[in-house]
C-alpha cells in the first residue's frame, strides 16, 4: 500500500487499485504494462499471421501451417506496453476559490488518476501550469512512486494567470511520446482554449478534459453594490449587481462550458464537467468510469 498523505485515504486508495485506464487506440510506450502497443512482435496478444520473410524471428513461424500447407507463416502479437500520461494542474489564481476551491479538488482528482497509472506500470508525468510551468515531477512509473507524487500535488499552490497555451507548447517543444494528456483546469483563460487545444492536436496525444468549476461560479450570490477584483491580475470593478446581469453573466459562463466541451467532443476527446459539489468518489469511481476512461 502506497502511503497516503493528505489527498487521499487508505480506503479509498484501495477502491482504486482494482481500476486502470481505458486508452482509446494501441499506444506508443516501450516499457511492460497493461496496454495494447503499436509494435507488433512477440508478445502475449495474438493478432494475425503474415508470410515469412527473411531476417523474421523463426520463433513465431505456425510450424502447424508449415506441416499442413508447406508454406512458411508468420504469427503477429501485440506487445503489451506502459502508458505516457501527462497530468496537468491548473495551479492559476482562480483555481483558488470556493469551498473547496477549485485546486483542492483538482489535486484530488489528479492524485486519484496518477495512483491508478502507477498501479498499472503506467508513465506518469506531473505538472502544474499558471501562466507556464510552475513546477512538475519527471516521469514515475511503479506503485513505490505514489508517495513522491502525492507530495508533489499537496505541495502545488495558486497563484498568477493563465496561458495554457503557453504551458503546452513549451512542454511538447521537446520530444515527447505520444500518450494522454490530462487536463484538470478551469478553462479561464484570457486567450481562450482553441490555441492550446490546437497543440495537442498537432502532437495527436488523446486528451481528457476535466472541466473543474466552483457551483458559485455558475450562481454567484452576491449583494447589490460590490467591488470585484480580479484574482490573476489584481485589476477591480465597482459594479452594481441587476437581475439583468446576473442573467447575462450565466449565459456567458454556460457559454464558456458549452465551448470547452463542443471542442472537446468535435475530435473525439473525452471531456467531463467537475463540479467541486460532486462527492469526489462518485467522481472518480463512477464518472470517470461511466465516460469509458477508467475500467
Amino acid at each position: 500500500m502506497a502511503t497516503p498523505g493528505a489527498l487521499l485515504d487508505e480506503s479509498f486508495l484501495r477502491k482504486l487499485e482494482v481500476l486502470s485506464f481505458a486508452t482509446r487506440r494501441p499506444v506508443h510506450g516501450q516499457l511492460k504494462g497493461v496496454h495494447r502497443s503499436r509494435r507488433v512482435g512477440a508478445g502475449m496478444v495474438f493478432t494475425d499471421y503474415r508470410p515469412y520473410a527473411s531476417g523474421d524471428d523463426i520463433r513465431n513461424i505456425d510450424w502447424g501451417i508449415y506441416l499442413r500447407m508447406d508454406r512458411l507463416i508468420l504469427k503477429l502479437f501485440e506487445e503489451e506496453a506502459d502508458l505516457p500520461i501527462y497530468l496537468f494542474v491548473d495551479a492559476s489564481g482562480s483555481m483558488d476559490f470556493g469551498a473547496p476551491t477549485k485546486l483542492d479538488y483538482a489535486r484530488r482528482i489528479a492524485a486519484g488518476l496518477a495512483y491508478v497509472a502507477l498501479l498499472n506500470h503506467d508513465r506518469v508525468n506531473l505538472i502544474a501550469f499558471a501562466d507556464g510551468v510552475v513546477q512538475s515531477l519527471p516521469t514515475r512509473r511503479g506503485k513505490n512512486q505514489a508517495p513522491q507524487a502525492f507530495a508533489f500535488l499537496e505541495s502545488i499552490r495558486a497563484d498568477g494567470q493563465t496561458s495554457l497555451h503557453g504551458t503546452l507548447r513549451r512542454f511538447f517543444s521537446v520530444p515527447r511520446t505520444r500518450g494522454v494528456a490530462i487536463i484538470i483546469s478551469d478553462f479561464l483563460d484570457a486567450e481562450g482554449i482553441e490555441p492550446a487545444f490546437a497543440v495537442l492536436r498537432r502532437f495527436r496525444h488523446e486528451v481528457v478534459a476535466i472541466h473543474t468549476l466552483a457551483p458559485e461560479e455558475r450562481e454567484p450570490q452576491l449583494p447589490e453594490e460590490v467591488v470585484l477584483v480580479d484574482c490573476e491580475d489584481g485589476t477591480t470593478a465597482e459594479l452594481e449587481i441587476t437581475p439583468s446581469l446576473l442573467e447575462a453573466y450565466r449565459a456567458r459562463m454556460q457559454q464558456h462550458v458549452r465551448d470547452v466541451e463542443a471542442y472537446c467532443r468535435k475530435y473525439g476527446w473525452a471531456h467531463l464537467q467537475a463540479s467541486t459539489a460532486i462527492p469526489f468518489e462518485d467522481l472518480m469511481l463512477k464518472m470517470l468510469r461511466a465516460e469509458g476512461w477508467l475500467r
